[in-house]
């Protein structure tokens, strides 16, 4: 083992690349393998005729404490989201407003009776707790759970919340945030959620998503990062890979999604991930079109519960790089109990928005369907009881990812920086 790295990083995903990072920036040498064709995982773009798709809706938001810690927010140009949303259903769209950041336009969500004067009372109350509870330091969304730990529906409905304002902006909302419409997500994550909305802003970095893993492995040396790389299995110092080379180190980190984590590994060392965390899969349909629908940084969220769209936004109203000069991107994202096939979902779609916008939605053009089998895991309370407990699972051998931590940006650079923490801890004992 004399010839062995420090460290072995397997996953170019964010996780992995804030955990190749850390070590790197503690003077530890590193190499990190990435099977795909390039480093991002989830947070990858693709460019069509010229637009720029992400794998899947997703934002950034700029009150994460861990973004604010590991990447430089400034050089992301971030464009914004306005606060709150536009709720769509039966033909009409309700705007919701942040009372705290646009009070004007949340008075005329409260007297066009989108929100009722009682369920205002009780976001309020709630927005009050969940930031106590932050700024106490009591709301990590990393932390372990109990079997006593409440769903996000069950703590909405302590708090006094009807059935009809669930249905009308909780579910639509954090439906479409969570990938799931029952609000069976762990309470700490809807609270932390809650509460980063609430202190920042939804945003896009300019170019797309994967401008986020394009600046954490610039922070990497150039030789440090081998792509087009699958790895067959992992062991405690020693990666083998899918062409037969086995690779040494002093340690390995396996920074995977929980199903391949659990394939690569020995077996039995994670018992309770035998059968892997399930998966919520993704479904996003983007199109070209000339003219943007909304003509401002909004997501409009639809409570139409029969139809195709979970929410729609239009990525070129918020940041710069995501379409070609006169032209616009918009990307509807599919619900996930919508029975359709990929090849009807944009013309369901289409149907369901001229309801929203009017005629003009027909000379959209369909630029592509893309599915994300590994989008979020299962956030649900017992789920998350079945996860490892740290980052160290042998001597040697560690892993990190958002299905360790929590499903999200932050979680994923959280667990990273983990990880290399107990990773460079051991070294150090070494």
């Amino acid at each position: 083992m004399a010839d062995a790295i420090d460290c072995i990083v397997v996953g170019g995903g964010l996780a992995g690349l804030a955990c190749a990072r850390e070590l790197v920036r503690r003077g530890r040498d590193v190499r990190l393998v990435e099977a795909a064709a390039a480093v991002g995982g989830r947070g990858a773009t693709d460019t069509v005729d010229g637009f720029r798709i992400d794998r899947g809706f997703q934002v950034y938001l700029d009150a994460y404490p861990e973004g604010r810690r590991q990447l430089d927010l400034g050089a992301l140009k971030l464009g914004r989201f306005h606060p709150g949303a536009l709720v769509a259903g039966g033909g009409r769209r309700r705007r919701v407003a942040d009372p705290w950041r646009r009070p004007l336009t949340a008075v005329g969500s409260l007297l066009a009776g989108t929100v009722g004067p009682a369920a205002a009372l009780r976001v309020a109350r709630l927005r009050s707790e969940v930031l106590a509870r932050f700024a106490a330091g009591k709301l990590d969304p990393d932390a372990p759970v109990t079997a006593a730990a409440r769903t996000t529906r069950e703590a909405l409905e302590a708090h006094g919340f009807s059935d009809r304002f669930l249905a009308r902006f909780f579910e639509p909302f954090f439906g479409g945030v969570f990938l799931e419409r029952g609000l069976e997500t762990a309470e700490p994550i809807f609270a932390f959620t809650f509460a980063m909305f609430a202190l920042g802003s939804a945003c896009l970095p300019a170019g797309g998503m994967a401008a986020i893993p394009r600046q954490l492995a610039a922070g990497l040396p150039a030789d440090a990062v081998e792509v087009g790389t699958p790895v067959d299995a992992v062991e405690a110092g020693r990666v083998r890979l899918a062409d037969g080379r086995i690779l040494a180190a002093r340690a390995v980190v396996v920074a995977t999604d929980g199903r391949s984590a659990a394939r690569l590994l020995p077996v039995g060392l994670l018992p309770a991930m035998a059968k892997p965390r399930a998966d919520k899969e993704a479904r996003l349909v983007a199109f070209a079109a000339e003219n943007s629908p909304l003509g401002e940084p909004t997501l409009v969220v639809s409570a139409d519960r029969a139809e195709p769209i979970d929410n729609l936004t239009v990525p070129s109203d918020v940041a710069a790089g995501y379409a070609p000069a006169g032209a616009a991107l918009v990307y509807a994202s599919v619900r996930p109990d919508w029975s359709g096939d990929d090849a009807s979902a944009a013309a369901a779609v289409v149907r369901q928005a001229r309801g929203w916008f009017g005629r003009c939605v027909e000379q959209w053009r369909a630029l592509a369907t893309l599915r994300v089998g590994h989008a979020l895991p299962d956030e649900s309370p017992a789920a998350r009881l079945a996860r490892p407990t740290g980052p160290r699972l042998a001597a040697g051998l560690f892993i990190c990812g958002d299905h360790v931590t929590s499903a999200s940006i932050n979680g994923a650079l959280a667990g990273g920086r983990a990880a290399a923490e107990a990773v460079d801890a051991d070294l150090g004992r070494g």
